[in-house]
């Protein structure tokens, strides 16, 4: 089973759509900047070509929540057993990675907002993405059984029925090719 998440610009400021998505009954409940560190062990020129999800696959993600020690997520060496490192510690964690052959390809910083009200069952996610800019993610359990168009449908007219106004063909930008290939990268499912 797939998931399909949206990933979709949004070209007005934060403002516009915090106003646009309390007036549509919607409270903001949860939010924090996370600065996200991905590794890969794969030359730069093995990510050409690759999905949204197949970059993420091949790279080891290193988090901090809101200048929180970094936590080591996704970790794809065996005998590496470091769970977190300290904020003022990550370049050993860079020369650590550099041993087992990895290097830092992405660098991320968002501030992410996360949007819902009663009867929800998914969060909305607006996320202002250094050298990106405003996305709006989403994607929702109860459409997951659901063909890729049809969740895609879905979640489009949920969208919609909080505000905003998508059409059914609009593209999500995938953030970490969009940062590899420094253009706009476009996809149907940022999960894809």
């Amino acid at each position: 089973m797939l998931v399909v998440e949206l990933g979709l610009y949004l070209d007005k400021p934060y403002s516009y759509y915090e106003e646009l998505l309390k007036n549509n009954g919607l409270k903001c409940v949860f939010e924090c900047i996370t600065h996200d560190i991905y590794y890969t062990d794969d030359d730069f020129s093995n990510i050409d070509n690759m999905s949204e999800n197949q970059i993420k696959d091949v790279c080891i993600r290193v988090r901090s929540v809101n200048n929180s020690d970094y936590e080591i997520q996704h970790n794809l060496i065996k005998d590496y057993n470091r769970k977190c490192i300290k904020a003022n510690n990550i370049d050993e964690l860079d020369k650590e990675l550099s041993e087992y052959g990895y290097r830092m390809v992405f660098d991320t910083i968002k501030h992410d907002y996360q949007w819902c009200k009663d009867g929800m069952s998914s969060k909305i996610q607006l996320q202002e993405i250094k050298d990106i800019g405003l996305l709006l993610y989403y994607d929702n359990k109860e459409y997951y059984e659901y063909d890729l168009d049809t969740q895609r449908r879905k979640l489009i007219d949920e969208l919609n029925s909080y505000g905003f106004n998508f059409d059914y063909d609009v593209l999500g930008i995938d953030k970490l090719r969009t940062l590899y290939y420094k253009k706009k990268m476009y996809s149907k499912n940022q999960n894809g």
